[in-house]
């Protein structure tokens, strides 16, 4: 059974709108087993005297984790799961948009954002397989791949907001989104040769930077392809599922190869026709071989066609296609530096490949140009440079407010101004999540004049300070096992690769401390 029902071909009208779903502020705190640390004082059920009550079986919140007990939680739910049931008594689901091995995805209504009259009520809601009780180590690795993609907050990347249950059901919420899914376009355009050249490199180039990023924040996604990659009614792409391809494992099978295939009673997941040699002989994931799977999909989107293929047009494994000494066809119709930089990609030795996509980036971008007048270019670059370094100072000072900002940073308002929310609703991932947002969107844009990338981030490391503070803040309890501290120790890291924030020192320091405090 597939993991992604878009891995096969479909009904475009049902694969035009793929959702991969989204949790309003304040969701976490309804449950004791969604991916996040409970609130210092909420570690336990009431009963008397503080004590549980009688005949509750469930974990203290932010302490002992169940995830790893999925016995206690009681016999499957009976009742019938179709549109119309409410999931968690706040998510309605309105429409089945896809099954596959992991479980079925739900167009679904969530009745908090419907009250505080969102305008965009609608998320996506992944119900995963009751097999998942069978197999704890697939939920604990499961949740732990969903607490790390929480974490990555780019413009490229589709956002994680939760992974939960209610009852004995397991779920996962993300961003929902309109547009479809890449599979879906590459099919559609594939006897036209691929998309035009233009439309196909900026999507590469997008690609290239959430892969970055998330390599960057020491993030393997692990099972690239066009199907889990979406083009959005505005014309950008997203990655989806990074990392969650993890927990899953995957056996080859399908005459195409790009099928992912799940079994829970495993860790791990790859897709055949995408994965690099190293991931087919079971080695650990690396960034050089979602470099690989990227190089893949960038060859299909400029030709509509996978890089190895056979006489019948069967995508070829890269083992398969290593035995045969084949070599990745030359793309005449892209800039030189391309061609080369998405055969390199296609190496299928890993150290001959980019490290990471964050060099494949940098190799696929065109060089800059030197005119006649560097020299005076230089200097007045040299004067900008000290006047920003003024400005810096200047705007550093506490008086610098969200008014402060531009008319054309108004989207980087709005996600402080969000996160603000979050961060006073108790929903600290979240809220760290907006405030780098706020950031990124800024820092890839050419139009903002260095004196407001400056007063926005000052504004940003305000507000990445108080969410670090709060991460500080809970490293300091001793109550929490060792699976809390391994998740605590994942948002602390995240915090400390960041170039946000001016707590550096410190996050580090309580980094140390927590390996200590784990490795006793």
């Amino acid at each position: 059974m597939n993991d992604r029902k878009d891995d096969t071909p479909g009904d475009d009208a049902e694969q035009r709108t793929r959702l991969s779903g989204g949790f309003a502020r304040g969701d976490e705190a309804s449950s004791s087993d969604a991916t996040r640390l409970a609130p210092p004082g909420e570690g336990r059920a009431r009963g008397e005297g503080g004590e549980r009550a009688e005949g509750d079986t469930s974990q203290p919140r932010g302490t002992v984790s169940n995830w790893s007990r999925p016995e206690i939680w009681g016999p499957p739910s009976t009742t019938v799961v179709e549109p119309g049931a409410v999931i968690k008594e706040r998510f309605v689901l309105e429409a089945l948009l896809g099954q596959g091995g992991m479980g079925a995805v739900y167009k679904a209504r969530d009745l908090r954002k419907e009250e505080a009259q969102d305008s965009q009520p609608h998320v996506a809601l992944k119900l995963l397989s009751d097999e998942f009780r069978q197999h704890p180590d697939a939920l604990v690795a499961l949740q732990r791949e969903a607490k790390k993609a929480q974490l990555l907050a780019h413009p490229n990347i589709v956002t994680v907001y939760d992974f939960d249950r209610d009852g004995t059901r397991v779920f996962m919420t993300m961003e929902y989104l309109q547009g479809e899914s890449l599979d879906v376009v590459i099919r559609r355009r594939a006897a036209a040769g691929g998309l035009p050249r233009k439309e196909a490199l900026q999507i590469i180039e997008r690609m290239s930077r959430g892969l970055a990023y998330a390599h960057q924040e020491g993030i393997v996604h692990s099972d690239l392809k066009p199907g889990n990659v979406f083009l959005t009614r505005e014309g950008n792409a997203k990655i989806l599922d990074f990392g969650i391809a993890r927990a899953a494992r995957v056996t080859a099978e399908g005459e195409s190869g790009d099928r992912t295939r799940f079994d829970p009673a495993t860790i791990g997941a790859i897709t055949p026709a995408y994965a690099s040699p190293e991931m087919l002989a079971g080695e650990v994931p690396e960034p050089p071989d979602d470099v690989y799977a990227l190089g893949c999909v960038a060859h299909e989107l400029l030709t509509g066609l996978h890089p190895y293929r056979d006489a019948s047009g069967r995508k070829l494994p890269a083992d398969e296609a290593a035995r045969r000494n084949m070599k990745p066809p030359v793309l005449h119709r892209v800039p030189k530096r391309v061609s080369r930089a998405i055969a390199r990609s296609l190496a299928f030795d890993r150290v001959e490949r980019y490290p990471d996509a964050g060099q494949f980036l940098q190799a696929i971008q065109p060089p800059a140009k030197l005119g006649r007048t560097v020299i005076a270019v230089l200097g007045v670059l040299v004067l900008v440079a000290v006047s920003s370094w003024w400005l810096l100072i200047r705007e550093s000072d506490i008086l610098v407010t969200l008014d402060d900002l531009p008319p054309s940073l108004e989207s980087s308002r709005e996600h402080i101004v969000r996160g603000n929310d979050y961060l006073e609703a108790g929903d600290v991932p979240q809220a760290h999540r907006h405030y780098t947002l706020a950031w990124e969107q800024a820092a890839e844009r050419e139009d903002i004049s260095g004196r407001d990338r400056n007063r926005l981030r000052v504004l940003v490391d305000r507000r990445t300070d108080a969410v670090t503070d709060h991460y500080l803040s809970e490293a300091q309890r001793d109550d929490l096992d060792e699976f809390s501290l391994e998740l605590l120790r994942i948002s602390m890291e995240s915090l400390a690769r960041s170039e946000l924030g001016t707590r550096r020192e410190r996050l580090n320091e309580a980094i140390e401390e927590l390996n200590a405090r784990l490795e006793e």
